[in-house]
């Protein structure tokens, strides 16, 4: 069976390239719990520095959407990188709380300008191409990220062990600078508009308003958006801020972090794979349906866990239906939006999600803090009970062209 159709790499290579090689050197999310902790800060601060990200990105989301729904979303998403070059990088060179929380949220900031557009550049390419391409599209995109993020964990195990974990945040760095590279090579089809600063100022906010009454009056997006935010902060007791901590007091090395996530990543080439041949088109919403039921089962028994073993028979899986959900997930949300508000609602989905994030992660901080990593991460199993109630209530309607 043959990976690629006729004509798809020659449309699509940067895109397929960038997610390849870019999340090689992204080293963060393996260790920089560990390195925060490592500097003396309480899991309430880790979890408030980690918030500064999605704050910011909440407060700019949907202008910078507008703005590469109105300018390109090519120019957008390289705007991104170069802000990213500079915010992650720069950590390297501060370990003061106040210093760290500015450069998280210029890194917020940055990642709003790729968040929506990303997606709208990619998916509008191909509407225009080859619609045939879009259904395994997200899928092998995933795939080919999560084999260099399996990468990344073996580098990133390497280079803490030889130089210390301070090493993650310039080789982070560079892996943004490596996505400009290689995404300015990217077809794009749209014609940018030419107008006055005022007048685009005008027309980002006309856009905004009118995506987010589309979102909110639209059946479908609303419960879909309703319940990713609930998953999301179910999620985020169920994080980084909560495993590394626990895995961190039953012994488990700093520098073998990177080949835990390399195992993870390893289930995000598997799963999306897995994925397009499991849900048909038009039936995504019970394939994530089960899924997520899936994942609040297998996350309640985290409270019995005494050993890593047990540990890793709960994070594995979990991650892997995590991943097994992402491309239907990508389909099902895209299917129902206009070409001409495609960013604009990605960055207003985008901006749901930061608002869980900034809620959940300084409670999960504090949670840990209070009472444990195995009660934190047993309450994400409950949180998402309420999500999957609200998802179940989607009837869906005719997509919008």
């Amino acid at each position: 069976m043959k990976l690629f159709q006729k004509g798809e790499l020659e449309l699509l290579w940067p895109f397929y390239l960038d997610s390849l090689i870019s999340p090689m050197f992204f080293l963060v999310h393996a260790f920089y719990i560990i390195y925060f902790i490592n500097l003396g800060f309480s899991m309430l601060q880790i979890g408030v520095l980690i918030a500064m990200a999605p704050l910011f990105s909440l407060l700019f989301e949907i202008p910078t959407g507008a703005v590469a729904d109105l300018r390109g979303r090519k120019f957008s998403v390289l705007l991104g990188n170069i802000i990213g070059i500079i915010s992650v990088g720069s950590i390297f060179f501060f370990t003061n709380f106040y210093s760290i929380m500015l450069l998280m949220a210029l890194a917020g900031f940055g990642a709003t300008f790729s968040s929506g557009a990303h997606e709208a550049w990619t998916t509008d390419l191909i509407n225009k191409e080859n619609k045939s391409l879009l259904h395994n599209f997200f899928a092998k995109r995933t795939s080919l990220d999560s084999f260099g993020l399996v990468v990344s964990g073996f580098i990133g195990a390497i280079l803490v062990k030889q130089f210390g974990l301070s090493i993650i945040w310039p080789i982070s760095g560079i892996s943004f600078f490596v996505s400009f590279i290689i995404l300015a090579f990217g077809k794009e089809v749209f014609t940018k508009k030419k107008t006055k600063l005022s007048q685009s100022f005008r027309k980002i906010n006309s856009q905004s308003i009118k995506s987010v009454n589309y979102a909110r009056k639209h059946h479908v997006l609303f419960y879909f958006l309703l319940a990713s935010l609930i998953f999301v902060i179910a999620g985020g007791f169920s994080s980084e801020i909560s495993w590394v901590p626990l895995l961190k007091n039953l012994n488990f090395p700093e520098y073998a972090f990177g080949y835990l996530w390399s195992a993870i990543a390893v289930m995000g080439v598997i799963a999306p794979l897995v994925s397009s041949k499991l849900f048909k088109k038009g039936k995504e919403k019970n394939f994530l349906l089960t899924i997520m039921i899936l994942l609040a089962l297998i996350t309640l028994p985290i409270i019995f866990v005494k050993n890593i073993v047990f540990a890793f028979l709960i994070i594995i899986p979990s991650f892997f239906l995590i991943y097994l959900s992402q491309p239907a997930e990508r389909v099902f949300f895209h299917r129902y939006i206009p070409s001409k508000l495609r960013a604009t609602i990605g960055s207003v989905e985008s901006m749901i999600l930061s608002i869980a994030a900034i809620i959940a992660l300084p409670l999960v901080g504090l949670s840990v803090d209070r009472l444990g990593a195995k009660i934190t991460i047993f309450l994400s199993g409950l949180l998402m009970i309420p999500a999957i109630i609200i998802f179940s209530r989607i009837k869906e309607k005719k997509p919008q062209p």
